[in-house]
């Protein structure tokens, strides 16, 4: 569903908020999967009791099984629970209590368990350095330097990566003094805290330490230099390719890529022929991000040979790697076009240009193929990419030709070239002459038909009218949703006939077609089906409906639907509001007030998620004066789909509720409104004068502390904001 809640055939982006009559989905800004140790929903007083109880026990089992119910209590409960734990003489009960910190983001923990560092036991102060490098602070520095000469390596290991979780430069000096230790495990963690870190000041000592005897050593300071991005760091990284060990070689290889070392092109091009594969692939792409006129030479020159040869219109590494050249690749490329080079080095060199969108280009991939040196399924393949309007004759060209390969290329591209915002009549002849043609698959065919409806004639409703009944159902399907890209009466009769179809992916295509193009007519249609139809599938003429009526609404519509509203019940009754409130008049936002009001919480979650529907209409203040007050509505699944539009309609002076939401122990409600902090924070970021925009941003009120909130949802929400905002805590 969409955030204005009407079906869509497109992906969902971040932000976006889905919802049903049975539940509600959080927002996310980002795709998460559920974490097993999620908030939960609630924590009864009697269970804190019992934990806190068992906790003072003086059998240390009942203390043991205890402190593993901490986490499940949440952070106000559990927080000072086990933190309290910490100090328990059982050390089974204090590691645990340790591993409850972390998952519950107790800051003051890494302050008690710091003394761990000297206890005797060694899973001890190997756990104090877990806790410490999950949750940093800085007076931890000193006790975690100290420890890097602990006799045991595991130790040794755990605090040197702590110390380059703490990010602070205080951290830097100790690291590097340990960069000898006597195991190359530790020495590996050093390199890594050090890279993590990011201080320049580790270059030169990393430097020396490119031809350490351990191999895994060396893989790790390869890649730690690359990471810190030093161009002092390319003279020893161009020695290493000398190394021994290939996977040594090939991290080198990585590594000068990433640090744009130009000078290094040489060294590089032997490996772009090498005949270890993850050598030459890395050699290909070093060269394609360094993309100087060198590495361009030496890439352009691999073009048709070895794996590339017969890659056809497909990716391979070169290709790969002159496409992340970018802009620089396009004048070798197109010179080596207008050179009349060999089939396989020109199909490879369209193919970039295809894939870079190098429109000013078309011209000379047309030449090629004019002249031969470019096979046709090779060209029509860059044209998809690189072509404009004005190739198109081009490829209709090739819609009958003998190839089944050229047929497929040229139907690809003429849907990519074609804009059904921009009609182009001339394409409807040759597609119906393709279509008529007995050699084309019926994919090629559906192929076709796609391309018919993204001509956006209109005297192409007719054609296509006709092929909404024929037998093959990706046929009829294609012709469906090519009718929904024509605004044409001929496509509303055709698309009304389909939604009576006994087939129900007919109607369900030809209800979303309607929603995107249908007219005031198809409108009309609807209506009258809705009010007079007995076997008419509601569910698809009000999906249908809802289209239609965002782009021609009518009072007279929407006081029909509301009146059918009040008999309704189960899904039809969702579909009705959601086709209400995708109108945006005034008499919609009134009705969707009204529902709002209704004493059934279902309906008024519905009506919460359609005041954002009202965004960009004439009724925006009622729908945002709704959703303000079923933000504090006694139903929770209420409040979490107010806090949803609020953050599509509100403003700063929103940001109060929509914070104590927050601390909701139902996790939509929190989700929810911290995605809405964020995406009314960013909004008031972008009203402000370019002046203070200058500024440096603040976070919005909130943010911050919610990026350590214990459910991943909320501090992936709070942290998306904050980048949003491009603030920082």
């Amino acid at each position: 569903m969409t955030s204005e809640g009407r079906p869509s055939r497109r992906t969902l982006s971040p932000w976006r908020n889905g919802f049903g009559r049975r539940g509600s989905l959080a927002a996310a800004f980002v795709v998460l999967s559920l974490a097993p140790n999620r908030a939960p929903a609630l924590a009864w007083p009697d269970v804190v009791e019992r934990v806190q109880r068992d906790l003072s026990a003086s059998d240390a089992a009942i203390r043991r099984a205890a402190v593993r119910d901490l986490v499940k209590l949440g952070r106000v409960h559990g927080g000072p629970l086990a933190l309290a734990a910490l100090d328990d003489p059982d050390d089974e009960v204090r590691l645990s209590a340790a591993e409850a910190t972390i998952r519950l983001r107790v800051a003051r923990a890494s302050d008690v368990v710091v003394t761990w560092l000297n206890a005797p036991d060694t899973r001890l102060r190997r756990e104090a350095c877990e806790v410490v490098r999950a949750l940093p602070n800085p007076s931890t520095i000193a006790p975690l330097a100290r420890t890097l000469g602990d006799p045991d390596a595991e130790v040794r290991a755990a605090a040197a990566d702590a110390l380059g979780h703490q990010d602070a430069a205080e951290a830097v000096p100790p690291l590097l003094g340990r960069l000898d230790d006597s195991t190359p495990v530790v020495r590996i963690t050093i390199v890594e805290a050090l890279a993590h870190l990011g201080d320049v000041r580790a270059v030169v000592p990393l430097i020396g330490k490119v031809e350490d005897s351990s191999v895994e050593v060396r893989n790790a300071v390869v890649r730690a230099l690359g990471d810190l991005g030093d161009a002092r760091a390319s003279p020893a990284l161009v020695l290493t390719l000398r190394d021994p060990n290939p996977e040594v070689r090939r991290e080198a290889l990585v590594a000068l890529g990433r640090l744009r070392a130009v000078d290094s092109v040489d060294a590089i091009a032997p490996f772009a022929v090498d005949r270890s594969a993850p050598l030459r692939l890395a050699a290909l792409e070093t060269l394609g991000r360094l993309a100087t006129p060198d590495a361009l030479r030496i890439l352009i020159g691999a073009l048709g040979t070895a794996d590339d040869a017969a890659a056809l219109q497909h990716s391979t590494p070169v290709r790969d790697a002159l496409v992340r050249a970018g802009q620089a690749a396009v004048a070798p490329l197109r010179a080596l076009l207008a050179a009349s080079a060999p089939p396989a080095t020109a199909s490879s060199a369209a193919w970039v240009l295809g894939a870079l969108h190098a429109h000013s280009t078309a011209g000379v991939v047309v030449d090629a193929l004019r002249r031969g040196s470019l096979p046709p399924a090779a060209a029509l393949h860059a044209l998809a990419g690189a072509g404009t309007a004005a190739e198109v004759p081009v490829v209709l060209e090739f819609l009958t030709d003998e190839s089944p390969a050229v047929r497929s290329e040229a139907a690809d591209a003429a849907v990519a070239l074609l804009d059904p915002r921009e009609p182009d009549g001339r394409a409807v002849e040759p597609l119906a002459a393709a279509l008529r043609d007995r050699r084309p698959s019926n994919e090629e065919r559906a192929r076709f038909v796609q391309a018919l409806g993204r001509t956006g004639a209109p005297r192409a409703a007719r054609i296509l009218a006709d092929l909404a009944g024929a037998r093959d159902v990706r046929l009829r399907l294609a012709a469906i949703d090519a009718l929904g890209s024509l605004q044409s009466g001929e496509a509303d009769d055709a698309l009304l006939a389909a939604l009576a179809s006994p087939e129900a992916d007919v109607r369900l295509h030809s209800a979303a077609s309607l929603s995107e193009a249908g007219s005031a007519r198809a409108r009309e249609a609807l209506l009258d089906l809705l009010r007079h139809g007995d076997e008419v599938d509601r569910a698809s003429a009000l999906t249908a409906l809802g289209g239609v009526l965002s782009r021609f609404p009518t009072d007279a519509a929407v006081a029909q639907l509301a009146g059918e509203f009040e008999l309704a019940a189960g899904p039809e009754r969702d579909a009705l509001i959601e086709t209400i409130g995708r109108a945006p008049t005034g008499f919609a936002a009134r009705a969707i007030a009204r529902i709002a009001r209704s004493e059934e919480p279902l309906d008024r979650r519905q009506a919460a998620v359609l005041c954002a529907a009202q965004a960009s209409g004439p009724a925006r203040r009622d729908a945002l004066e709704v959703a303000r007050e079923l933000i504090h509505d006694p139903d929770s699944g209420v409040r979490a789909q107010a806090a949803w539009s609020l953050g599509v309609l509100g403003d700063v002076g929103d940001s109060g509720p929509l914070l104590r939401l927050t601390r909701s122990t139902d996790g939509d409600e929190g989700v929810n409104a911290t995605a809405a902090l964020g995406r009314i924070e960013a909004r008031s970021v972008e009203a402000r004068p370019r002046a203070a925009a200058a500024d440096a941003p603040r976070p919005a009120p909130g943010l911050c502390a919610l990026v350590t909130d214990v459910r991943p949802f909320v501090r992936a929400n709070a942290l998306a904001g904050l980048a949003l905002e491009g603030a920082r805590c």
